[in-house]
């Protein structure tokens, strides 16, 4: 297959060579062109393999989203090496599980990051050291659709993270399908907003690159919906790629009032409810995919003439992949039946890392094609097959959960609450409107572990992303008829709140912008009371909900920006930084 013959590092290669003043990365006010950005790459590579990188060589990468992060990244490809992409903002104790579990012999982070990885048994190089290394460029090895090009890890049902292990081919496909569809070329600006180590960042950045685009990379968090479009407008991109939640808060933007629209908006990672509104001024594509997939399995534009009766559909498979809806023995299920979906083809990764049982169980043999090597993932996921073709997705068949397009297994979590002092079971379910909640029975009922202590403790072990907003305290857990732990039932529990008036809490608040606050965090993080000294990320907050409370706050005439909450996080001291005017009091 031609689509499946040429690596993401020949493709950029080639507008290297062909278009070298292209602007390849957009950060801030600096600007990278292909010529330089290959350049830049290829000394880096020559450094790497004198560091004893070869073919194959893990190469593990603890840097924030920059252009550093992906010129580093290609030059790992170039010398045939295989990026693992962390998240610095991770907990230590998680980046060195990752570290640890991946084998990589060599860690490339930055000076001022270097403490976090001391410890890891590995060689540890740091981008300021190797900027200034003086290489030649080397000659970057030729790659086989067979080879590994990177390794993403995802959570895991046992209580670690577990890496899955993507190929060239599956890459190589799933940038020549994104060219085709999209018409992705040079006169296109795409956006980078995803962490490291969320499987997405390799979609924006190697299809943006391998089309001759240029990559514009968002400095920090988006401050509010309103900020991003805004953002999206003023940087002219053209393709956006969004997390479902995320996407859905920009329907809504007053696109006719701002300078330009994206032409393309991509949104994925968790399940879509509802159709976007008639009359944006973009094409909408929704994309599943698991990281075992290389990113996209399947895909959907959804126009406004498609058939409302079902949730918007995720579409037919990617061309060289295919799509089985099957039931618990393995044959196909009727057309229109729930069945649990299996993805199989040339985007299939080749297994988890160091995971031998867990890779044999979820990607099996496929029977349907004669290739002896044929295989095809599990995936866990329920669809139906629509009438016109194409998959609407249904829910799961364990208890995976999404949260802010991040696939979690819930027992990972679980693992991280029963670890804590006095705790003696935990289960952990997504409730309503998608809020992570997290019910422990402890030890000793007279004596039962703090929430807000078990909170602050979990920020140290797990991602922001996977920690439970609210964690409540329970004397047993309620079952089903068969034995079994409710999980449903505790999903649609009523959660406890503290006091009717979301302002009434202990002690007392000393200003009207501290009570406006008070209302505008219930409201938002959807608790019943706060407290002065309470911190937002403590009692559940994201850089999602930092986003809609600042929407919130700005129709009130608070002038408040996400950033004020990152630096100023208890309410005290934000609102100690904050104005009201007339109508905010209210």
């Amino acid at each position: 297959m031609p689509h499946a013959d040429t690596a993401v590092p020949a493709r950029i290669a080639g507008w290297a060579r062909t278009r070298p003043e292209q602007p390849a990365i957009v950060h801030g006010g600096s600007v990278l062109t292909y010529g330089e950005l290959y350049d830049r790459s290829r000394r880096l590579a020559e450094v790497l393999r004198l560091s004893g990188v070869r073919r194959g060589t893990t190469v593990a990468l603890v840097l924030e989203r920059s252009p550093e992060l992906v010129v580093t990244a290609l030059a790992v490809l170039l010398v045939g090496g295989v990026y693992l992409a962390t998240d610095v903002d991770d907990p230590d104790t998680r980046l060195a599980a990752i570290l640890t579990d991946s084998g990589a012999p060599l860690v490339i982070t930055r000076d001022q990051t270097r403490h976090r990885v001391a410890g890891v048994a590995a060689q540890v190089l740091t981008i300021e050291a190797l900027s200034s290394a003086p290489a030649q460029p080397v000659l970057e090895v030729v790659m086989a659709p067979a080879d590994l090009a990177y390794i993403t890890y995802t959570s895991g049902s046992s209580g670690t993270p577990k890496g899955a292990l993507i190929h060239h081919g599956g890459l190589a496909n799933l940038v020549w399908w994104y060219r085709r569809t999209f018409e992705a070329g040079p006169g296109d600006r795409i956006s980078q907003l995803a962490r490291p180590s969320f499987d997405a960042w390799a979609l924006e950045v190697w299809t943006c690159l391998s089309s001759g685009a240029t990559l514009h990379i968002h400095e920090g968090r988006p401050d509010s919906p309103a900020g991003l479009a805004g953002w999206l407008a003023a940087q002219r991109i053209s393709i956006c790629f969004l997390t479902t939640t995320l996407a859905v808060e920009l329907f809504d933007q007053p696109w006719a009032e701002l300078e330009a629209a994206p032409r393309l908006l991509l949104l994925g990672g968790e399940r879509l409810a509802h159709y976007p509104p008639p009359g944006l001024p973009f094409r909408v594509f929704n994309l599943y995919g698991p990281t075992e997939t290389s990113v996209v399995a399947t895909y959907a534009e959804l126009t406004d003439d498609l058939p409302r009766e079902e949730a918007p559909p995720i579409g037919r498979p990617l061309p060289g992949l295919r799509a089985y809806v099957l039931d618990e023995l393995g044959g196909p299920v009727a057309s229109g039946t729930v069945g649990e979906l299996h993805i199989a083809g040339i985007g299939v990764a080749y297994g988890y890392l160091n995971r031998p049982e867990l890779t044999a169980e979820r990607f099996i043999t496929d029977p349907f094609v004669a290739a002896e090597d044929a295989r095809m993932y599990a995936t866990g996921d329920l669809v139906r097959e629509l009438p016109g073709g194409g998959l609407t997705y249904v829910g799961r068949i364990d208890g995976q959960l999404k949260i802010r397009g991040f696939r979690i297994e819930p027992g990972e979590i679980e693992t991280a609450l029963r670890a804590q002092p006095g705790v003696r079971e935990a289960v952990v379910v997504k409730h309503e409107r998608g809020r992570l909640v997290g019910y422990v029975i402890p030890d000793d009922p007279q004596a039962p572990p703090e929430p807000g202590g078990m909170r602050r403790d979990l920020t140290q072990r797990l991602p922001d992303y996977m920690v439970p907003q609210t964690i409540v305290v329970l004397d047993a857990l309620p079952v089903t008829p068969h034995g079994k732990t409710d999980r449903a039932g505790l999903a649609q529990s009523l959660l406890p709140e503290a006091a009717a008036d979301p302002a009434a809490g202990e002690p007392a608040f000393e200003t009207d912008a501290e009570r406006a606050l008070a209302r505008l965090w219930c409201d938002v993080l959807e608790v019943g009371s706060v407290r002065r000294d309470d911190s937002f990320f403590e009692l559940g907050g994201d850089s999602l909900l930092a986003m809609r409370l600042v929407t919130r706050a700005r129709e009130r005439g608070i002038r408040l920006g996400a950033e004020d909450l990152f630096e100023y996080e208890v309410l005290h001291e934000l609102a100690a930084t904050i104005e009201l005017t007339a109508g905010a009091h209210a």
